[in-house]
């Protein structure tokens, strides 16, 4: 478990997920805003909690020392304690939501996508009918493409055609494929690095110690694509 078990437990966690912008001012006062074109990599600074007893988190402080700041881990928020972060809030069923695909290859660079396999109009799930306005995203939810997630940027309906256009936070990652997509909601994972890792102090208590980190867990995004 290692960095997965530090995001379970942790005090509070910071996100990053904006674009690269700058901002310049004139001499006459005009602000000029130019936006950077950058993968927007996922970036997160969780406060690990204090207190844990020692001889029962052994075994994950070492894997955490094993990856340290060189090997990348995989990171889900599906848990009980964070499924909130990236829940679905969409209108469709769970499986109607995993079975949705990529219907073609963006171009280079792109911010939309083409998403099909929608359920059919008038389908009845376990949310109720299917229909043209039913929500078939709604902004700020996830969906993932090979091993990059992504947030919808504004709320998209089912629409009466076979695909919808869903716009993206940041531009796709890479060399993808069209089908199905690999995650939707809290399905939906993310590939990280630790930039960041804090030393901890033992403090000793009966046949044992509590461990306290001198600092915070810093994670970012690996890119590789």
């Amino acid at each position: 478990m290692s960095f997965q078990t530090i995001f379970n437990i942790s005090q509070s966690i910071s996100v990053q997920n904006r674009r690269t912008v700058g901002q310049q001012v004139s001499r006459s006062g005009q602000v000029r805003v130019a936006q950077y074109l950058t993968s927007v990599p996922w970036n997160f600074v969780v406060k690990p909690h204090n207190f844990l007893y020692y001889p029962q988190v052994r075994d994950v402080i070492q894997v955490i020392d094993n990856y340290d700041r060189q090997i990348p881990q995989t990171i889900t928020f599906s848990g009980a304690n964070l499924n909130w972060f990236n829940a679905y809030q969409g209108g469709f069923t769970s499986a109607q939501a995993s079975a949705l695909t990529l219907s073609t290859v963006p171009a280079a660079n792109a911010t939309i996508i083409t998403v099909g396999n929608l359920p059919a109009i008038g389908a009845v799930g376990a949310s109720g009918l299917i229909s043209a306005t039913t929500v078939a995203f709604a902004a700020g939810d996830f969906l993932q493409i090979g091993i990059y997630s992504y947030k919808v940027t504004a709320q998209v309906l089912r629409g009466s055609g076979t695909t919808i256009s869903v716009t993206l936070h940041r531009p796709v990652i890479g060399t993808v494929t069209a089908g199905t997509l690999a995650g939707v909601g809290s399905a939906c994972t993310f590939y990280l690095l630790a930039s960041q890792c804090p030393t901890y102090t033992l403090n000793p208590m009966t046949s044992g110690a509590f461990v306290q980190w001198d600092g915070d867990f810093v994670f970012i995004e690996d890119i590789t694509g």
